[in-house]
């Protein structure tokens, strides 16, 4: 068995050194009612809804830099973007929006102000149209950069079980592909994670601009719960260099998060661990003595291809317990909060099983299980109702 699971870690690593995965560059798609997209890069910075961008400009990158072999690059962010390619014409985006001055780096801080502050501006102006007061932010996982028909799905089933006008925020981040090889062996899974808590600042900084009155529900698939938990308060799980970071580079404590005292965090297989992030829910910014929440949702799987890591390795190589219920890991998650805040409310849904299993005999229900990943087979699963009614029903 050692001897087996040295081999394997061999040959990732040697996949690791031979494999070349690319960055997930946001193209901005088409505008739909009731629907704001937001678009991020992997620092958390905002695409700017007007830029001309390549779609290919990532990818050029890469094979003109093949020597150096990185799956999170410098040059695969929007300020170097803006900087090195005239496809984005920084002439334009000043004149667009009133900038003036020749510094890069402030024309660049300033440029974010104005689309963050344009976005919340957006969805204010939503929720008086469809005369709603509940905003459901969409927000997808590792290695996967075309969620456009998932969130198309998942709305569709939302507002159908809802009933009542909601205004939706979509979000697009940088997770990483490994353009349809095998993501076990690209080498982007750990910079993936890195990528999740910039973003999750980037997006808190967005969220914090919305009236608190608002209804604020974050629904998560994969990875995307841990972008959801960094805008929502901070958690401690980092290596000290990284965390160090966050706090000195990227200003997580000074960062207010979302001050809507009406929060749902509802979360899809999340790929983080339950006990580990949850165990900061008060360290909001500024620190309260209660959650910044009111509800935590968790739709596990134990047989989950990609949370599980084929069954033995949920808790190494970047904990995905919670998302595969390893160890009574949602049990034991549940406990923490509640010792944490009482009043936050805490729900769990078993998707392990298709459909339900009662009076099949253990070959007919091993064949039930679900092993997808996909948000499309958690939609198609049984569950999936009450996983809805656990989100939206009080």
């Amino acid at each position: 068995m050692r001897n087996n699971l040295l081999a394997l870690l061999a040959l990732i690593l040697f996949q690791q050194c031979n494999f070349k995965a690319k960055n997930v560059l946001m193209v901005p798609r088409l505008e739909e009612r009731g629907v704001v997209k937001v678009y991020f890069d992997r620092e958390g910075f905002v695409y700017p809804p007007e830029a001309h961008v390549t779609p290919h400009y990532f990818y050029l990158q890469h094979i003109r830099n093949e020597k150096r072999r990185q799956s999170n690059p410098a040059f695969a962010t929007l300020e170097y973007a803006m900087r090195e390619n005239d496809s984005l014409n920084q002439a334009y985006l000043r004149q667009r929006h009133g900038l003036q001055g020749v510094d890069s780096v402030r024309f660049f801080i300033r440029l974010q102000n104005i689309l963050r502050k344009n976005l919340a501006t957006q969805i204010q102006q939503q929720l008086q149209q469809y005369n709603s007061k509940h905003v459901v932010v969409l927000i997808h996982g590792f290695n996967d950069p075309n969620p456009d028909a998932y969130y198309f799905s998942l709305r569709r089933s939302i507002q159908q079980f809802v009933q009542q006008p909601i205004v939706f925020v979509e979000v697009y981040w940088d997770g990483l592909t490994s353009l349809g090889s095998n993501p076990i062996v690209a080498g982007i899974w750990g910079k993936a994670q890195i990528n999740s808590a910039k973003v999750g600042l980037g997006l808190r900084q967005l969220l914090q601009q919305l009236d608190p009155s608002i209804k604020l529900t974050l629904l998560t698939h994969s990875l995307g719960a841990s972008v959801a938990s960094h805008t929502l308060f901070n958690p401690q799980k980092w290596p000290t260099q990284f965390q160090e970071k966050l706090e000195e580079d990227y200003k997580s404590n000074a960062i207010a998060t979302p001050k809507s005292s009406q929060i749902c965090l509802a979360m899809l297989a999340p790929a983080i661990s339950g006990t580990q992030v949850m165990d900061d829910i008060l360290r909001t910014v500024p620190e309260r003595k209660k959650a910044g929440f009111r509800k935590i949702v968790i739709g596990y799987n134990k047989y989950d291809y990609a949370v599980s890591k084929g069954g033995l390795f949920a808790k190494s190589f970047g904990n995905t317990a919670l998302g595969a219920n390893a160890g009574g890991e949602v049990e034991k998650t549940e406990k923490l909060i509640k010792e944490l805040d009482p009043s936050v409310q805490c729900r769990s849904v078993d998707f392990s099983y298709m459909r339900p299993i009662e009076g099949l005999d253990k070959k007919q229900a091993r064949q039930l299980r679900q092993k997808e990943h996909s948000i499309l087979f958690y939609q198609q699963n049984a569950q999936f109702p009450q996983f809805l009614k656990a989100v939206f029903e009080n």
